[in-house]
């Protein structure tokens, strides 16, 4: 079906004609106005380079009351990828991401409990617990979510989060908790991590408190770096650090210049909410991102290149012109780069370029005529009735939905990218959440690690530096995750300073077996 017929078949849902569109869209905005829908859209958008505005977008939503993102989703543009290729691109910056899911009728793959067998092991697969089951509308798992949190990701040069956090790690913030944290911070001796705003963007550091308004950005293993800041002028804090999900997969240290160093006194911050407009909202993100026109301009050429479509480039000279212009970009495409470049909230985009959002439609276009991919199950995996109930109150699920409070769905299409597999899946995901003495340090708080399956050979060495994180099965069922090497078919498994195991050896293939490299943690902040 081509685009024209599409946008036809969604009219008639509503017993509408594009006649009636265009003629409602006079009445209601004016033939003048950006929102006139013309009565030969049918011919603008059948071809694939030619497509509404943004303001036609919201009339058409206004009119038929089908919500914004359903209408973008006809002509291709799936918000919720905007997230995703946040999450792609390399920053030397932290920044906050956007944590939204904007199609509330998109089916997202869900689980159920397996019968109980049993006391839950220290270690273990992640499907000896739960399931695959009936995949459910967003909007309705949304609802298991007790709170929300802010995200963020740690950029390469954000030294003061190294050690405790590593470069491109995914981090929640816990907004509620900062008062609470710094005031034990002045007795406790525990590291707390807290995302701070500042004038030259975001940074997740320990503090020290030095007033009731003076904080100081500290790290004890790079104390050249730390920086003293005025709380309220120059510096927010916006929450503390609650979890952490680190990808291991094409790790490398890096080495960043101690920015902090000797810089002069920071700038006043910019107070939130000031960004009435769109050009001081684009301007104002592009300086906490740290970025200069022609490094986003090269940022948007990736883009255009991953989504296979020119208009999302922008050359330096464009970026440069939206920040002296009030009005949104007329090409979707354009728009959608500047959120994925800067990091900017879709709907804080709409509302700085003065959309009236309160129009826009509520209701969802049914899947008959706007088909949503729905996730397949995991062979082997099926349990339950087609209505399991997502609300599990005992079992696995429930318990740890609570603990978490929160899920973070906007994840679901970047899984791939962070845990380093190709086709991500229930059966790579491994339970570590009972182990109370852990060999590795990553996996202290840990709950969740990712294994790779398909590397089963670990590193041969004969003095062994840094090899990688393996899980093993040993021969009486019991699992043992840690760094892992091989040396004449003797697995050597080495524990950090501190741990329950100083060494351990087993014979290969005897003893025991490598199921698989753990290619990403997820670990909670006490």
């Amino acid at each position: 079906m081509d685009r024209a017929d599409h946008v036809r078949q969604i009219l008639t849902t509503r017993g509408l004609t594009l006649y009636r569109v265009s003629q409602q869209s006079t009445e209601i905005f004016g033939r003048s106005s950006r929102f006139y829908v013309p009565h030969n859209l049918y011919y603008d958008v059948a071809g694939p380079s030619l497509m509404p505005t943004i303001h036609q977008m919201l009339a058409l939503s206004h009119i038929t009351n089908y919500r914004l993102s359903d209408w973008l989703a006809v002509f291709g543009f799936d918000l919720d990828q905007i997230s995703r290729l946040q999450l792609l691109i390399p920053r030397l910056r932290t920044t906050l991401l956007d944590s939204s899911v904007y199609d509330l009728h998109a089916w997202i793959p869900w689980f159920a409990d397996r019968p109980s067998t049993g006391p839950v092991p220290p270690i273990a697969p992640l499907g000896q617990f739960l399931a695959s089951a009936t995949p459910r509308h967003a909007a309705e798992l949304l609802v298991l979510n007790k709170k929300r949190f802010l995200y963020a990701k740690v950029g390469e040069g954000d030294v003061l989060a190294f050690p405790h956090l590593a470069p491109y790690s995914i981090v929640r913030i816990d907004e509620r908790r900062s008062e609470k944290l710094l005031s034990e911070g002045r007795s406790n001796h525990a590291p707390r991590l807290f995302l701070v705003e500042h004038a030259s963007g975001y940074t997740c550091s320990e503090l020290l408190v030095l007033d009731k308004d003076r904080i100081v950005l500290h790290s004890p293993e790079r104390p050249c770096a730390q920086l003293e800041l005025r709380l309220g002028r120059e510096a927010r804090i916006l929450g503390a650090v609650d979890a952490e999900i680190r990808s291991l997969t094409g790790h490398r240290t890096v080495e960043m210049p101690h920015r902090l160093a000797g810089s002069p006194k920071p700038p006043p911050l910019r107070e939130p909410g000031l960004q009435t407009n769109l050009k001081d909202l684009l301007r104002s993100a592009r300086l906490l991102v740290g970025v200069s026109f022609r490094e986003a301009s090269g940022m948007s050429q990736w883009v255009a290149s991953r989504l296979a479509d020119q208009l999302y480039f922008a050359a330096p000279s464009t970026l440069s012109d939206y920040e002296t212009l009030s009005d949104p970009p007329r090409h979707i495409q354009k728009i959608i780069t500047l959120c994925v470049l800067y990091c900017i909230d879709f709907q804080e985009f709409l509302r700085a370029s003065g959309l009236p959002l309160d129009l826009v439609g509520h209701e969802p276009i049914p899947d008959e005529v706007l088909p949503r991919q729905s996730p397949s199950r995991n062979q082997g995996l099926h349990v339950g009735s087609e209505r399991e109930s997502p609300q599990v109150p005992n079992g696995f699920l429930g318990p740890l939905t609570q603990q978490w409070e929160e899920v973070p769905f906007f994840l679901r299409h970047s899984l791939n990218e962070l845990a380093g597999l190709k086709n991500f899946s229930l059966s790579d995901v491994f339970w570590v959440g009972g182990d109370e003495a852990p060999i590795h340090p990553l996996l202290i708080n840990a709950t969740f690690v990712v294994v790779n399956r398909r590397v089963k050979n670990p590193v041969q060495t004969k003095t062994i530096c840094e090899p990688p994180v393996c899980l093993i099965l040993k021969r009486d069922g019991s699992y043992l995750c840690g760094c892992c090497a091989q040396h004449q078919g003797i697995l050597v498994v080495r524990a950090y300073s501190g741990g329950r195991l100083a060494i351990g050896q087993f014979r290969n293939g005897v003893d025991a077996e490598v199921i698989g490299q753990v290619t990403m943690v997820l670990r909670r902040f006490p």
